[in-house]
């Protein structure tokens, strides 16, 4: 049979600030003159399109459209459920009943399941359908290309609220304070924090990721030496973090120990969705570079291409918002690993409490340019 000449657009796992960017480089390249007939919104991921939960997204005004661009988060809900071999004859159907022809996956590692989940079971209905994945993950989890889109907002704001925290510690009554963001399985997140370091803001003093196990005596004399000095100590951690014995370090059992080896109060501080979706810190680069890949895999899709992820590979180094340039790339799904990225060993410094000069400059163009300046007495 053909091909089905509608497009399904589905996103899974959280969304970050630049979901929306992604979504509407999709609708503006079938606009320009795709193929491709209608554009439908899956409500609630795949799990909610199975019970009919779809919205026709080119029905949509302009304006709203336009909007996309400036809206964080994502307009179709990412809810994920693990699908079952039954389930496969449940989506064709689903699809079928709508002339989908064009399935669009956007998220983190769960996009990529689903996405190879609707391959088998378009390849075992024998159904003919593209598949395609966008990788969109603020935590930079997924495996494909130089960074994911979502990386770099969501590294700005790390990095802008662990020098508000810093600020906050120097002038309050908690001079520890304990910030954790997002990184069971990978630490990107909690190392952009140390973008936040310049001559006159020297917090974060220590950062703790799960790729490398932290010696808690070192790490207390560290916080004791930034106290000394500065009067406070600010330490990034995220929920993955362990010492040497494999004992978790999160926030709160972090802030619990480093109160009572340094006898002095301590607070805490969960940066969860807000770091993925703010959207007062959404980097220039990043937002274009999601919408440019939603104009690449409709792109692909015209071609017949099914079964591969869109990836940013990096051309050139340099500093700030237009200091490097990307390079769109495509990878098969079975190239990308399952599990989220690890932080390299040339991005940690020895001890485990730090990242490397190397990760600074790496970091540094994702996030759009300069953070606000701060000033402190003389």
């Amino acid at each position: 049979m053909a091909r089905g000449e509608n497009c399904l657009i589905a996103v899974a796992g959280a969304p970050t600030a630049v979901t929306n960017c992604a979504i509407a480089g999709i609708i503006d390249e079938i606009g320009a003159g795709s193929e491709i007939a209608d554009v439908y919104g899956a409500i609630s991921g795949l799990a909610g399109f199975l019970d009919g939960k779809a919205v026709d997204l080119g029905a949509q005004k302009r304006k709203v459209i336009e909007g996309l661009r400036r809206t964080p988060g994502s307009i179709l809900s990412g809810r994920y459920r693990f699908f079952g071999e039954s389930d496969g004859e449940a989506l064709i159907a689903a699809l079928r009943g709508k002339d989908i022809g064009t399935l669009f996956l956007l998220g983190g590692l769960p996009a990529l399941e689903l996405a190879k989940f609707a391959v088998e079971a378009a390849k075992t209905a024998n159904y003919e359908l593209v598949v395609l994945c966008l990788p969109l993950s603020a935590e930079n989890e997924v495996g494909a290309g130089d960074h994911t889109p979502g990386y770099g907002s969501a590294a700005r704001f790390a990095a802008i609220a662990t020098r508000d925290a810093s600020r906050g510690a120097q002038g309050g009554e908690e001079p520890i304070v304990v910030l954790e963001f997002g990184g069971a399985g990978c630490g990107w997140l909690a190392a952009s924090s140390v973008l936040a370091r310049d001559a006159q803001n020297p917090a974060p003093h220590s950062i703790l990721l799960p790729e490398r196990e932290v010696n808690v005596e070192e790490l207390v004399e560290e916080a004791r030496r930034a106290y000394q000095k500065y009067g406070y100590a600010v330490i990034v951690t995220t929920d993955g973090a362990k010492d040497a014995a494999g004992e978790a370090l999160d926030c709160a059992t972090l802030t619990d120990l480093l109160s009572d080896k340094l006898n002095l109060p301590a607070r805490y501080d969960k940066l969860g969705l807000s770091a993925s979706v703010s959207g007062a810190n959404v980097a220039r680069a990043d937002s274009d570079e999601a919408y440019g890949l939603g104009g690449l895999v409709v792109r692909l899709a015209e071609d017949g291409t099914s079964g591969y992820a869109v990836a940013l590979g990096r051309e050139g180094e340099g500093k700030g918002e237009k200091g490097y340039k990307v390079v769109e790339s495509t990878l098969r799904f079975e190239q990308i690993e399952e599990y989220p990225r690890a932080v390299p060993a040339h991005f940690l410094t020895e001890n485990g409490t730090g990242v490397s000069e190397a990760f600074v400059e790496w970091a540094k163009p994702l996030i759009g340019g300069a953070l606000p300046e701060y000033t402190s007495l003389a």
